[in-house]
């Protein structure tokens, strides 16, 4: 006899001005605009609002709705949260490459300030907390797994992350790990750069 178990969706907390992937319910609102089980990029608003984004463009799709009617929204003494968010982080952006780390500043990608080593994000996140540029931060970017591929998903670097390293005589690979990333490859560095 086969028994299923219920696993109980898990809850991310959300906070205007982030915006994440979620699946549309089978609200009257969504099943009218024929979104009923697709993947929509919303970007949460205050007052428990979201705005969709249209998946192609990344402009304003339809007029800002109530979360509970894009998808499972709820809210309870920590504030609103989804037990369907597949993806958090989410930006539309044609400049990034997938697989590497960046430098933000404000919650905005600098342009051209990127490495497939993390080591080297940090410090130049370090040098602009120097220069008193304290919202400069890294992350991890990547293409979304539910949206086109103009659509990147991104998730913070902490500048005091623990790096391990494996070094042999021609190059030194190091690694880090985040809840979203067990054992994320940081970057090799070839001996005879030093």
């Amino acid at each position: 006899m086969v028994t299923h178990h219920y696993k109980r969706p898990e809850k991310y907390y959300v906070t205007p001005g982030e915006t994440v992937v979620v699946k549309c319910g089978a609200s009257e609102c969504m099943m009218s605009m024929g979104l009923t089980n697709k993947f929509m990029p919303v970007t949460i608003l205050d007052n428990g609002y979201g705005q969709m984004r249209d998946p192609q463009v990344g402009h304003d799709y339809s007029m800002p709705t109530p979360l509970s009617w894009i998808s499972c929204f709820y809210e309870d003494t920590d504030g609103r949260y989804g037990t369907e968010v597949y993806e958090i982080g989410v930006g539309h952006t044609v400049t990034h490459t997938s697989g590497r780390f960046y430098v933000y500043v404000d919650g905005k990608k600098l342009f051209g300030v990127q490495s497939l080593r993390f080591e080297e994000m940090r410090d130049e996140a370090r040098e602009m907390h120097g220069r008193d540029i304290p919202s400069a931060e890294v992350r991890f970017v990547e293409n979304s797994r539910h949206l086109p591929t103009w659509w990147s998903r991104s998730v913070v670097v902490p500048l005091d992350t623990e790096i391990r390293e494996h070094v042999t005589r021609t190059y030194r690979d190091t690694w880090v790990d985040l809840p979203e990333y067990f054992n994320l490859f940081a970057g090799r560095q070839h001996l005879k750069e030093v």
